[in-house]
């Protein structure tokens, strides 16, 4: 199976890369590519959403973490969104959702997107 990925603005300060189809050894390269591009030390935000996403493999969860680790050291939020149940149970396999913030659906990642940012304009 093949591997479609979407990159689009997320706000004005982050990016949204969907990821569609299966995210194994064949196609973890592609995402790796995707992610070198689009996630830098100007990065804010960075928003994974699986919606699409029927597999992961080991060789996809490495490409992850490895941006999950460069958000991390930029200081930067790591989202996943709509991770379907296949999905969402391979994390809890390898007990990584923990420390990860994972929603979901769009609209409760606004939700908390909303409340980080008033956190902020009020001095928090």
């Amino acid at each position: 199976m093949s591997l479609e990925i979407v990159v689009t603005p997320e706000g004005s300060v982050g990016k949204r890369i969907a990821i569609a189809g299966s995210l194994d050894s064949n196609t973890a390269s592609q995402l790796q590519q995707t992610v070198d591009k689009e996630i830098n030390d100007s990065t804010e935000l960075t928003v994974l959403d699986f919606k699409d996403l029927d597999f992961l493999s080991s060789a996809g969860l490495r490409v992850i973490f490895k941006a999950k680790k460069i958000m991390d050291n930029n200081g930067g939020k790591f989202l996943l969104v709509n991770l379907q149940p296949q999905i969402k149970k391979v994390f809890e396999i390898i007990k990584a959702l923990d420390g990860m913030n994972v929603f979901r659906n769009q609209d409760e990642m606004d939700e908390y997107l909303a409340a980080m940012q008033n956190r902020v304009k009020e001095g928090e």
